[in-house]
């Protein structure tokens, strides 16, 4: 496979509980019920925010040790809002706070490259999405 394509296994367990698979790595994706108990997973919108959340965090890391800018702590507050019509995230909010001897005149370019990680880009510049489903041996394609 090539390097430019990233690829992840997702399989249906039981109930709603689904098990996504990358290099060998497993998370577990599951829903709320019908019930309101709370289940053992991610939700798959909370995958998102957590993948904005951990890619801004990698690029800023990244950043602040290429020009040798120490990091005491750091942590990202991730909130999305749902919207409806059709039925998604609308908005999502992020609170970066960053501990550590941040020079002042790297405080915007930390602002600008933490927006410059991918999923920021993916999110910002939708990508094109095709599906196809198989049933039996037969296929129907839909693009976005």
């Amino acid at each position: 496979m090539s390097s430019d394509v990233l690829a992840v296994q997702v399989e249906w367990q039981e109930g709603k509980r689904i098990e996504a698979t990358a290099r060998g790595n497993r998370l577990v994706v599951d829903q709320i019920y019908a019930d309101g108990r709370e289940s053992g997973g991610f939700r798959p919108t909370e995958l998102i925010l957590s993948g904005i959340g951990a890619c801004m965090m990698g690029t800023v890391l990244g950043f602040c040790e290429n020009m040798k800018i120490p990091v005491e702590k750091f942590s990202i507050s991730v909130e999305g809002v749902r919207g409806t019509k059709p039925e998604r995230i609308s908005e999502i909010r992020l609170r970066l706070e960053l501990r550590g001897n941040i020079p002042e005149d790297r405080r915007e370019t930390l602002l600008r490259v933490a927006q410059g990680c991918r999923v920021h880009y993916t999110l910002t510049h939708a990508p094109e999405i095709h599906v196809d489903l198989r049933l039996s041996g037969s296929a129907v394609s839909a693009g976005n």
